[in-house]
């Protein structure tokens, strides 16, 4: 039961995360609005991440997924700095 419950939260956000891709790629939003679709897809790839550990048992992959998290939110910090200054 949780291994079915965990492949339907992968396909959820594998679906998710092509709606976010489709909204940075599109031409018809701004930066700010394709901004967050880029933060929304880090946060989801790092759900992403944490499950697929959780469904093979592997503990390594949350430290990658803590590391991805960590280098997603300085690039934030780093990417809001850059667009105050302009």
């Amino acid at each position: 039961m949780i291994k079915w419950t965990m492949n339907n939260i992968v396909y959820i956000l594998l679906f998710c995360m092509s709606m976010m891709l489709y909204r940075i790629v599109s031409r018809s939003s701004d930066i700010y609005n394709k901004f967050i679709a880029f933060n929304n897809f880090s946060t989801q790839m790092v759900l992403l991440i944490v499950a697929v550990s959780i469904t093979l048992n592997s503990l390594f992959l949350i430290d990658i997924a803590l590391l991805y998290a960590s280098i997603s939110f300085i690039s934030t910090i780093a990417l809001m700095k850059l667009l105050s200054n302009s």
